[in-house]
C-alpha cells in the first residue's frame, strides 16, 4: 500500500480550504434593491451586469456602472433636475460604493462617504 506523504496531503486540504474561502470572499454583491430612509427614501436597484435605476427621494436616475472586486464605480447617469424642498438629493452625487454586510455606503469623487443605503 502507498502512502502520501503527510506534507502533500496538508498542502492539498489547505490548498482546498482557500479556494473555498476564496469564492467567499470574491467581492460584495452589489446586485438587488437598496433603499433609504426618511418620507422620501432614497432608493438603488443595481442590476448583476451594472446597470441602475433608482431616486434621490425625488429626482429618478439611471445608468450604467462598473463592478470592480469591492467596489461599485457609478458611470455616467441621467438624472431628472426637480426642484425638490426639504429633500436632500445626495445620491445624484453618488460616484462609487462598497457593501458593508447589508449596507451599500455611498462615496462622492472625492471618496468622501455621502450616504447609506440598506438592502431591501
Amino acid at each position: 500500500m502507498r502512502r502520501t506523504p503527510l506534507y502533500i496531503a496538508t498542502a492539498s486540504i489547505a490548498a482546498a480550504a482557500l479556494l473555498g474561502l476564496s469564492g467567499c470572499a470574491a467581492g460584495a454583491s452589489f446586485s438587488g434593491t437598496w433603499e433609504g430612509s426618511g418620507d422620501q427614501p432614497p432608493s438603488l436597484e443595481i442590476a448583476a451586469d451594472g446597470t441602475f435605476s433608482g431616486s434621490d427621494g425625488c429626482n429618478t436616475m439611471v445608468g450604467t456602472g462598473e463592478i470592480a472586486e469591492d467596489t461599485f464605480s457609478f458611470g455616467q447617469f441621467a438624472t431628472t433636475r426637480k426642484m425638490c424642498e426639504g429633500v436632500d438629493t445626495w445620491l445624484s452625487t453618488a460616484a462609487s460604493a462598497t457593501v458593508d454586510g447589508d449596507t451599500l455606503v455611498v462615496f462622492d469623487a472625492e471618496g468622501a462617504e455621502i450616504g447609506a443605503l440598506r438592502r431591501a
